[in-house]
């Protein structure tokens, strides 16, 4: 084995020590007392338990006030133990906790809890998404009425759709800085649309129809296939394209994702 070789082995090691549960053996490779080499380790592992809850924290700080620290606490160590980091870039830590909160057991009384946090990640990622290019109306505009069914949109990176059978929006408006925490509504579903625009993150609420459209050109379908039954989808393709969420289409073929 070469010295690269054993270096990367001996970091692996370490890391996998540093998010075990109880003693995985690693202290024993360690210089001095093995009390002392397990105090060492115990710091070391505090400090990444810390900073990987900070970072769920920062994504998801309605969930959350919504839970309370001690729960989200435990949550946070149960989810960074079942759902290690893939990216060094610790602002991209979290995107499967809204689906670890729906299994949650303990978050069983909370039915809502995932789709809210479905909602923020949603907010997360607009706000990092990065910039994309305007559509070009003038294009657009030349495409005769013949084709016009046939165009197919591309989404600026910032935008999503979450569709949900609960009022998450209610609930994520009602814990925002300044509000008690009582939602405006506490029946319904929401369909939310998130996107970005001027530099600030926005929020929306859709009718069902509306979002059908949306999901619909979200998935690469056409004008014509997105509007099913005949439905006037010029107000919402208009509002699609003022708030800067479309970033380019095709004419008759899918457009390159």
């Amino acid at each position: 084995m070469s010295g690269a070789e054993a270096l990367a082995r001996l970091q692996a090691e370490f890391a996998a020590a540093l998010v075990a549960e109880g003693d995985s053996g690693f202290a024993s490779r360690l210089a001095g007392e093995r009390a002392l080499a397990l105090r060492r380790l115990a710091i070391y592992r505090r400090a990444v338990e810390a900073n990987r809850g900070g970072a769920l924290r920062s994504a998801y700080p309605v969930v959350a006030r919504l839970v309370g620290e001690a729960f989200f606490g435990e949550a946070a160590r149960r989810f960074a133990r079942d759902c290690p980091p893939d990216d060094a870039d610790l602002n991209r830590y979290g995107p499967g906790f809204p689906a670890f909160l729906a299994a949650y057991p303990h978050a069983s009384e909370l039915p809502w809890l995932g789709d809210v946090a479905r909602l923020e990640w949603a907010w997360h990622e607009a706000l990092m998404a990065a910039d994309s290019p305007g559509l070009d109306f003038g294009a657009l505009a030349r495409v005769g009425e013949a084709g016009q069914p046939r165009v197919r949109f591309r989404f600026h990176a910032a935008v999503r759709l979450v569709r949900s059978a609960w009022p998450v929006l209610a609930i994520w408006e009602a814990n925002q800085p300044g509000r008690d925490g009582t939602p405006d509504r506490e029946e319904g579903a929401d369909d939310v649309l998130v996107w970005r625009e001027d530099e600030r993150v926005r929020a929306a609420l859709l009718a069902p129809p509306e979002a059908d459209f949306v999901a619909r050109l979200m998935e690469g379908a056409s004008l014509g296939e997105a509007a099913e039954d005949g439905w006037d989808f010029s107000a919402a393709l208009g509002r699609l394209a003022a708030g800067g969420m479309l970033a380019g289409f095709s004419a008759g073929t899918p457009v390159p994702s």
